[in-house]
This record gives C-alpha cells, sequence and structure tokens, in this order.
C-alpha cells in the first residue's frame, strides 16, 4: 500500500518540484489511508486543504485581529471534523464491513466513542506524524545531495534490490525493506542530524541531584534531544552527516539508548517510529531508482521554531 501510493505521487512529478510540498501530500494520503482506508482523491484532498489551514495556525501568533491566517484556522478549526464526523456517521448507519484500519477499530472498540472524540483522536495522530514524516524525507533528500558518495551506495543497494524484481513497478516486499541495511544507516543519519522534534518536557517525580545541582520534585524539565545528537563527545564530527558511522563495524552504530532517541523513549517511545522508517525507506528506493536531480535553488536548514528548509 505504502510503495503503490508513494508510486502514484511520483507518477505526477514534473520537471521541478518543490520536495517539501510533494513530502507532506504523501505523508498526508499515507496517514489518510491508514486511518479510513482511502485512496486519493476529490474528498481526500479536500480534506488535505482544510487540514493545511488549521496546521498553518498552530504556527501563528494568536492575534484574530492582524493574522489572517490564524483568523482562517481558527474558523476552520470549528468544521475540522466535518468530513471525518460524516465518514464515522456512514460508518455506523450502513453498518459497512469492518475495515482494517483505525477508524473502524476506534467504531468497533465497544468503548462508545462520540464522533468528536474520534475526530479528535485521528486529527492527533495525523498531526503527529504529517510535519515530522515529511520533513524527515525532505532533509534525507537534502543531505544526500550534499553527500554525492552517500546517495551513489545508496542507490547501488537499491539498484539491487530492483534487479531481482521480475519488472520495474514490482512492489517492494517486507523481505526487501529488511534488506535495506545501507538504508537504515541513512535514516538513522538523517533523524540524528535534522532532530525533527527538538526534545520533549518531563515532570520530576521526586528530587533528582545531577551534577551539584538538584531538580525539585514537581519541577518541569525540557530534555533536548538536539543537545545530545550534535554533542562531539557521543558522535564524532557531530554537525557532520556521515551514514557510515552507523555501520556495524563502528562503534557509534552501538552507542547507549539514551545518547539516541530521535522517538523518544521507554514507555512514551513514539508509537509510529516504525512507520516511519518505513515510509522513508520505501520513498528512498522509488526516488533513487527512478530519478537523478539537482537543486534548482540554494536553501538551507533552520531549527527555530521548527526544523525545517528556510525558503519551503
Amino acid at each position: 500500500m505504502k510503495d503503490r501510493l508513494i508510486r502514484l505521487n511520483l507518477d505526477s512529478w514534473t520537471d521541478r518540484v518543490f520536495l517539501m510540498e510533494e513530502a507532506k501530500k504523501i505523508t498526508f494520503e499515507l496517514t489518510v489511508k491508514q486511518l479510513m482506508s482511502f485512496d486519493p482523491g476529490e474528498w481526500t484532498e479536500s480534506l488535505r486543504k482544510q487540514y493545511v489551514l488549521v496546521i498553518e495556525g498552530f504556527f501563528t501568533l494568536p492575534l484574530p485581529l492582524f493574522s489572517t491566517t490564524y483568523r482562517k484556522a481558527i474558523k476552520n478549526e470549528g468544521g475540522r471534523g466535518i468530513n471525518v464526523d460524516c465518514e464515522a456517521e456512514e460508518e455506523r448507519e450502513h453498518n459497512r464491513e469492518k475495515k482494517n484500519d483505525m477508524l473502524g477499530a476506534l467504531l468497533a472498540s465497544g468503548d462508545h466513542f462520540s464522533d468528536e472524540q474520534i475526530v479528535d483522536f485521528m486529527l492527533a495522530l495525523l498531526i503527529a506524524g504529517y510535519e515530522t514524516t515529511s520533513t524527515i524525507m525532505t532533509l534525507a533528500v537534502k543531505f544526500l545531495t550534499e553527500t554525492p558518495l552517500a546517495l551513489a551506495q545508496l542507490k547501488e543497494e537499491h539498484d539491487q534490490i530492483r534487479a531481482k524484481k521480475s519488472y520495474s513497478e514490482e512492489p517492494l516486499e517486507w523481505t526487501d525493506y529488511k534488506s535495506m541495511t545501507f538504508t537504515q544507516c541513512v535514516v538513522n543519519e538523517t533523524l540524528r542530524v535534522a532532530n525533527i522534534i527538538g526534545g520533549i518536557f518531563r515532570r520530576a517525580m521526586t528530587d533528582i541531584n545531577i551534577k551539584g545541582y538538584t531538580i525539585p520534585k514537581g519541577w518541569r524539565v525540557f530534555a533536548s534531544f538536539r543537545a545530545v545528537h550534535l554533542n562531539p563527545d557521543h558522535f564524532k564530527d557531530a554537525r557532520t552527516f556521515n551514514p557510515w558511522r552507523w555501520q556495524q563495524s563502528n562503534s557509534e552504530a552501538t552507542s547507549p539508548g539514551n545518547v539516541y532517541t530521535p522517538f523518544g523513549g521507554g514507555p512514551r517511545l513514539c508509537p509510529g517510529y516504525e512507520l516511519a522508517r518505513v515510509v522513508l525507506s520505501v520513498f528512498l528506493h522509488r526516488i533513487v531508482t527512478r530519478y537523478s536531480w539537482f537543486p534548482a535553488e540554494e536553501d538551507k536548514l533552520v531549527f527555530f521554531p521548527t526544523t525545517r528548509t528556510q525558503k519551503r
């Protein structure tokens, strides 16, 4: 399913694309398919436009009188559940055959969720993966473009996978994904350098003593992933994109779990961590086996208020 939707999107590409926008479209369509089993179409495109209005409001100062973006987001937020809500109602009224998706699971859970609760839950899942996955897809291509040797090795790995297929567009299998050893090095390094999630807040459940300082019980602490991932004490030349550091022969590949946490850790480990890795791997497979490219304009990476490319 992921491979098919990614191929469909790549088929529509022209000679010049804005990669971040295309990555967001791919991510949105994949997520909607997971949540509600809908293939791309007019309905999903309408839903995407509504969603984009809301998500843009998240990164706008809450000043309705001065910000048209914020005002539009608030107006749309009031009706954000219309499309999803109608679909939930249709599920109930027609008692359709159970689907293997999130909406079907919520409706069949026996917890009697209201439509509003279902909409809020599904929107939370959409928000969690939309910006993060699309950004990591974009930055992986950016880093590979700036590291030709890594791109060449990645392409070689995927050309070998494609050579074993009986026809050019034959779908990938799970065994193909598990054979992408260097791809996983690229994924790991992209996550480490990009730091899509800069850190997390946690509350001290008891007094904690660290290097002579005491964090009192009840205080909130910001654990910075970026500060750890870019610390030269943990990673040599920490600000350099170097996927080979994750090969088994390198000591950094076996770093303690607490110095590599792009998806968090413990009981709050991101539930979508494996899905994100699969999507990025399949995307890289399709793009390196079908295209060669060069940047149409210079851009750079910025980290505030979120990790993104500066221009788009």
